[in-house]
């Protein structure tokens, strides 16, 4: 009897700041991760299950393997956990803009890879987008989902962000 092709779908997903640090006119936190993965017809036990993702539209990528919590017949329930995925929050510009810009009332994003990297990002700009795909590896075989092709995303909104800006 020919096996079929396991079936692998993000069940959830979400986001936790920790780390966080805000004062009158500026707020920054570390953004961290987790996702549920669902993997059906499921041959073996053994293997591994995680996922490949960006932070730069795919320049560069992490692979994070996930913890099997619960599996039976032939079903698997996996979590990922990235535990310090980006460090993001705001910036007030009434006191002078970002590299030493004239002031404006606008609140400009902070982004960066670790707390000692934060910039921030040009007025305006979208916060860069998570994007993933999903792997299963069992023996010498590698299963992706990606989405039918658009890459699964968790938006990573601006946490602390200013109301009414």
């Amino acid at each position: 009897m020919e096996k079929s092709e396991p079936q692998i779908d993000l069940v959830s997903s979400g986001l936790w700041m920790s780390e966080t640090d805000q004062g009158g006119y500026y707020f920054v936190g570390t953004v961290r991760i987790w996702l549920e993965i669902r993997v059906q017809k499921m041959h073996s036990p053994a293997g591994t299950v995680g996922v490949r993702w960006t932070i730069d539209g795919w320049k560069g990528h992490h692979d994070t393997l996930g913890v099997c919590m619960h599996q039976e017949a032939g079903e698997a329930l996996w979590r990922v956990e990235i535990p310090h995925l980006v460090s993001m929050g705001w910036r007030d510009g009434s006191i002078g803009g970002p590299n030493g810009e004239q002031p404006s009332a606008k609140v400009w994003t902070l982004w960066g890879p670790d707390r000692g990297s934060v910039r921030c990002l040009p007025w305006g700009s979208p916060t860069p987008a998570f994007e993933l795909a999903l792997f299963m590896k069992s023996a010498d075989t590698t299963y992706w989902s990606n989405n039918r092709g658009r890459n699964f995303r968790v938006e990573l909104t601006p946490y602390g962000k200013k109301m009414g800006t």
